[in-house]
């Protein structure tokens, strides 16, 4: 029973502070742009992703897997294109 009460306490403290401070989700919003917190981590993954394998293309010594990494950084690079 207690641990229902402890529940509903701690949605009424997050609803009361969702009221008293509207105005910050908003700015944090405007401060995002048009972005959604999955297109923000879809790039950063993205951005992970090209700098793998720009280091992986530097260190490689077979050429074949050379050429396999550049077709890999060309996809990432159109995927970033199409993010922004």
């Amino acid at each position: 029973m207690a641990r229902g009460w402890e529940s509903k306490s701690i949605e009424a403290q997050i609803e009361a502070s969702r009221e008293a401070f509207p105005q910050q989700r908003s700015s944090d919003a405007a401060k995002r742009g048009s972005r959604t917190g999955g297109e923000s981590s879809q790039k950063t993954s993205l951005l992970l992703a090209r700098t793998r394998v720009l280091k992986d293309i530097e260190t490689t010594q077979n050429e074949r897997y050379r050429q396999h990494l550049q077709m890999a950084l060309a996809g990432i690079e159109k995927q970033l294109l199409d993010l922004e």
